[in-house]
């Protein structure tokens, strides 16, 4: 099988595209309507440039494989340990860089705050789940 920094392709591939699907269902299905609202964008007015949509991709494929990298090397192989591994990095890394926007930013939204933090969460257990299962 190929392999990425020494991680096997397959599940970094189907672990991307379905953190990558998670953020399709987070941000706009289950909550566009409050994260428009909160960075003051009207309804209606128009998408994102498909490129950008490409770009995302490629930061979700970056996480998952800095993801897989640390549980490689924590030899993090069961579910629960991976999981486990991923909520305390999520904890450490994501939340607080995420926290910067909500620190530095005159609006200090808290609403924007924890649906981006929320599917970071989401998708970094998830992500850490289908690497453990499919022994990236």
């Amino acid at each position: 099988m190929p392999k990425v920094f020494g991680l096997n392709l397959l599940p970094l591939a189907v672990a991307s595209v379905v953190f990558y699907l998670i953020g399709y269902v987070w941000y706009a299905l289950v909550f566009s309507d409050a994260w428009m609202a909160a960075h003051g964008i009207a309804a209606g007015s128009g998408g994102e440039e498909p490129i950008w949509m490409v770009g995302g991709f490629i930061v979700t494929v970056l996480q998952v494989i800095g993801l897989g990298l640390v549980l490689k090397w924590k030899g993090a192989a069961g579910l629960d340990k991976a999981v486990i591994t991923a909520l305390v990095l999520w904890l450490v890394f994501a939340l607080p860089l995420t926290m910067y926007a909500y620190v530095y930013l005159t609006g200090h939204d808290s609403t924007l705050l924890m649906i981006d933090a929320g599917h970071l969460l989401v998708g970094w257990a998830a992500s850490a789940g289908i690497l453990s299962l499919m022994k990236v």
